[in-house]
């Protein structure tokens, strides 16, 4: 949460498109920020991606896979042609990509508000022995909290791509206009 004030704090004090590349640049220097960039380029981005075909994967094989856990090659091959594709699609097309997008978002919403609303109609029907003695064996170190917050800003990590944009939102038409009109120029 801290996190995610304090990138809107930025956004709003440093209204320039690029996040922490300019952020950086701007505080620190042209060196540090370049060092940023590439790394994250280089390593960030494609492990983030990395991770997330991963997850992707083992979702897809477990119905195949019943009991067992799957071999790491059928992993990593569905991770990478998961890649691959979302890859050639971006390529190809820009509205597809989007399309794909925004459908993958409402599947995403429809399946949340099944599982919610199938857990109030089971609460309402009195099922609350899921309830009894819920945090019975829970592992409340520091360390596990500390990964269940890091996992939890992995799965969100929303909140700080809005200033990657933060120019283009105040009058994106204009914005693109003079873009074209530079390109042209």
């Amino acid at each position: 949460m801290l996190g995610g004030l304090c990138y809107a704090e930025l956004g709003t004090v440093i209204p320039e498109s690029g996040a922490e590349f300019i952020y950086i640049l701007r505080t620190v220097g042209k060196g540090v920020a370049f060092m940023f960039v590439f790394s994250f380029i280089i390593v960030m981005r494609p492990a983030s991606a990395t991770g997330i075909a991963l997850s992707f994967a083992e979702y897809v094989v477990a119905p195949f896979y019943n009991g067992c856990t799957p071999p790491q090659l059928v992993l990593k091959c569905i991770a990478a042609g998961a890649i691959v594709v979302l890859a050639i699609v971006n390529c190809l097309s820009v509205r597809l990509a989007t399309l794909i997008q925004v459908v993958s978002m409402v599947v995403k919403m429809l399946a949340l508000a099944v599982i919610i609303l199938g857990g109030v109609v089971m609460l309402f029907q009195g099922n609350t022995r899921s309830f009894d003695n819920s945090f019975e064996g829970t592992n409340v170190g520091v360390s596990s909290i500390g990964i269940a917050f890091y996992q939890g800003l992995w799965s969100y990590d929303g909140w700080n791509t809005l200033n990657y944009l933060t120019e283009e939102l105040k009058h994106p038409e204009v914005r693109v206009s003079q873009f074209i009109i530079h390109k042209l120029n």
